[in-house]
């Protein structure tokens, strides 16, 4: 018998899954590319469907767009309590969209239990603020995007 159990290894939590990245996405508008992307979050389980109504406000109020075809709805603070756990989401729209007095191409729902986002922000920007990058990323496939998201193999 056995005095101590071997401790498991603890997984961090996936907060980008391969299966919540989309590429060829089509759009006709920066409203109708946030519902898309806060459907895809609440079907992973990440949010609750008030969640995308925050995730609207939130780009009324103050753009998510932040340069290099980048987007990055998120819910303003009132519907925090919708997030029932950390998720990205990732859509890809290689014809871009207009949006805050931009053209999005790579659009990343984000749903955070905490300011766990102000860390996942940096980190997309220090991926995608090469437009080298953000131009591989909108050609490639989800195992791609992926890898450059998370620096890991699907």
């Amino acid at each position: 018998m056995a005095l101590f159990k071997r401790k498991k290894k603890e997984e961090k939590p996936q907060i980008l899954k391969i299966e919540n990245i989309r590429v060829n996405q089509k759009a006709d508008s920066s409203d109708s590319a946030i519902v898309s992307i806060g459907t895809v979050l609440r079907n992973a389980g990440y949010i609750e469907e008030p969640y995308i109504q925050g995730m609207l406000n939130r780009d009324h109020s103050l753009t998510t767009y932040i340069g290099n075809d980048i987007a990055i709805p998120h819910g303003e603070y009132e519907v925090k309590d919708y997030v029932k756990k950390t998720g990205l989401a990732v859509d890809i729209y290689p014809e871009g969209i207009a949006w805050g007095g931009g053209t999005v191409r790579i659009v990343i729902g984000i749903a955070a239990t905490t300011d766990e986002h102000v860390a996942i922000l940096q980190n997309i920007a220090e991926k995608l603020g090469d437009m080298d990058v953000v131009e591989q990323v909108v050609q490639g496939d989800p195992d791609l995007i992926y890898r450059v998201l998370t620096g890991e193999a699907a």
